[in-house]
């Protein structure tokens, strides 16, 4: 009896987890995490950068393979032409977790960015585990979370990233003369505020840079709102582009279910 109780309680804790999954689109977890050499770092310290985390295992082969190409082609790409972004490794791997076998983690994959030690609890925050690329916007939204090996994720970790330094944050509509969107976060609608500007119509592009929904005016431009229906997206992070005569307005939009 015993035996089925502590494996009923293990399938709902399960589902728990399942149920509230970090999700793409949604803000991420905060978290603290003690560093390799004694240091602490914690999201909160780097709010308005982009924020790449790598989850590993200690003695992971695969984690020491592709640190190194995570290294350079990530950190070091990076770091040299953005003060804005940021980048940790996280050790995953808490049986196993200490100076040393993170020292020897560092070492074996040159890895310079912040090692993270006994960090298992901020991959179950995330629903995600070792061997994973994660990125978190300036906005401190989860942007890209990887779902294959980190060696096979680099290419879409470099665009979240990418597009997140390009991005400011969520649309500020505090100007009340600009064109912009409303609700931000949105769900299943949104709208278009004209202010000032004739708009002729919205662009919907996903983070890859597809177009998933154009609402164009037939009868040209209008000093009226615009309501979009967002009722057949994902949730997540999607950029838009407002059509003024000859111009356009840009921004960032997030959908929320």
């Amino acid at each position: 009896m015993k035996r089925i109780l502590k494996l009923t309680m293990m399938l709902l804790l399960v589902a728990f987890v399942q149920v509230n999954a970090q999700k793409v689109g949604e803000p991420a977890p905060g978290f603290e995490v003690g560093l390799l050499g004694g240091d602490t770092l914690s999201l909160s310290d780097h709010d308005g950068k982009v924020v790449a985390v790598f989850f590993f295992g200690n003695t992971c082969p695969s984690c020491k393979a592709v640190g190194s190409v995570i290294e350079s082609s990530i950190h070091q790409e990076f770091l040299k032409d953005s003060m804005d972004f940021i980048m940790v490794g996280i050790d995953t791997w808490d049986s196993s977790s200490n100076e040393k076998s993170v020292a020897g983690f560092k070492n074996a994959t040159g890895i310079t960015f912040p090692l993270g030690i006994k960090g298992g609890n901020v991959a179950v925050a995330y629903k995600s585990t070792y061997d994973r690329l994660l990125i978190i916007d300036k906005a401190g939204t989860l942007v890209h979370k990887g779902l294959v090996v980190a060696s096979n994720d680099i290419d879409n970790a470099i665009k979240a990233i990418e597009e997140g330094l390009t991005v400011t944050g969520v649309e500020d509509l505090s100007s009340e003369n600009c064109p912009g969107v409303y609700p931000n976060p949105a769900s299943n609608v949104v709208h278009v505020k004209a202010g000032e500007e004739l708009i002729s119509g919205i662009t919907l592009f996903d983070l890859s840079g597809k177009k998933v929904r154009e609402s164009v005016l037939n009868s040209g431009n209008t000093h009226s709102d615009i309501e979009v229906d967002l009722s057949d997206l994902y949730p997540g992070v999607y950029f838009y582009s407002i059509q003024t005569g000859g111009s356009s307005q840009t921004g960032k939009l997030l959908i929320q279910k």
